[in-house]
């Protein structure tokens, strides 16, 4: 029996004027011009990462009739492509979701939506773009890392400061139309407390404290003097004392660096880290991540000391 007779009836249903066989996913268009009761969207398989990729995706949403076709190429001849109609949009892309009943699929992104209002909300902004691919994270590499090794220690300085002030009703009756609030009290700076913070103790000061007249000249002038302080001791750069048997031992039998946990090279060799302020050792580390830990020393700036 020949089954091409079953078909001979529908020969005239579509207009395939000017379409071209094997029919390419550029002439889709021309075949929704002909056919305007008719609406298709291509997508295809992507071997590598093992997802749908949309190829072509119908403008028109209204139409009677919507198809959605998968394109499926020939391995060995990439010349030889087939179609092949997806039915059930909600098995096709089932792995992408965690939710076993059924779904409801866009056909921009091919995102998954658990209720049909969801997805009428969605569309109304993803088709403001043209059709998207969603990608989800490598599940071993989906962790927050820092890229910049030199943030991912602790600074040796800084300062932590406090102020104090009390309220003072305004004569300004003005009202701010354009937030619609009035103003009807200002702080007045009455004091502040400012405390160096560091892990060497021998360069620990305790907090100070000041209440008065010209508080925030005040301030300033005590943070440009901190300034100059702890630019004084940065400059510091001991040699490194001597290592402890443990020390010496850590050093030896460690095979990856310390603060990035890549394995050391003939490029990228071992190196003793250690602190310039004290002269202590601080771990085994490679060269790279060695130079970038490196204290930044004081910037000079108007005849003012400043740390980075």
């Amino acid at each position: 029996m020949n089954l091409n007779l079953n078909y001979t009836k529908y020969e005239s249903a579509l207009d395939m004027t000017g379409i071209n066989y094997p029919v390419q996913t550029k002439q889709i268009s021309q075949f929704e011009k002909q056919n305007p009761t008719i609406g298709i969207n291509i997508l295809s398989f992507e071997p590598d990462t093992k997802s749908f990729t949309v190829e072509y995706l119908s403008p028109e949403r209204s139409r009677q009739h919507h198809i959605n076709l998968l394109l499926l190429h020939d391995e060995s001849e990439t010349s030889k492509h087939q179609y092949v109609r997806v039915t059930n949009m909600s098995r096709l892309v089932a792995h992408r979701t965690k939710h076993d009943c059924p779904t409801y699929v866009c056909n921009s992104c091919l995102h998954p939506f658990s209720t049909p209002i969801t997805l009428e909300t969605h569309i109304s902004y993803c088709h403001q773009h043209p059709p998207q691919q969603v990608q989800y994270p490598d599940p071993e590499n989906c962790k927050l890392k820092f890229d910049n090794v030199k943030k991912q220690e602790p600074l040796p300085f800084f300062l932590v400061a406090d102020f104090e002030s009390f309220l003072t009703p305004t004569d300004d009756d003005d009202d701010d139309d354009m937030r619609h609030t009035k103003i009807i009290n200002e702080h007045n700076v009455s004091g502040f407390c400012c405390h160096r913070v560091t892990q060497h103790n021998q360069y620990s000061t305790p907090p100070t404290v000041y209440s008065g007249e010209d508080v925030m000249s005040k301030f300033y002038e005590h943070v440009t003097n901190e300034s100059k302080e702890i630019g004084k001791i940065m400059v510091t750069n001991l040699s490194m004392e001597p290592l402890t048997p443990q020390q010496q031992s850590h050093y030896t039998n460690t095979t990856v660096c310390d603060n990035c946990k890549q394995p050391f090279t003939h490029e990228n060799w071992k190196v003793r880290h250690h602190s310039h302020l004290t002269g202590q050792f601080l771990f085994s580390c490679c060269n790279n991540c060695n130079l970038q830990l490196k204290s930044t020393k004081r910037h000079r700036c108007s005849d003012q000391y400043f740390l980075p």
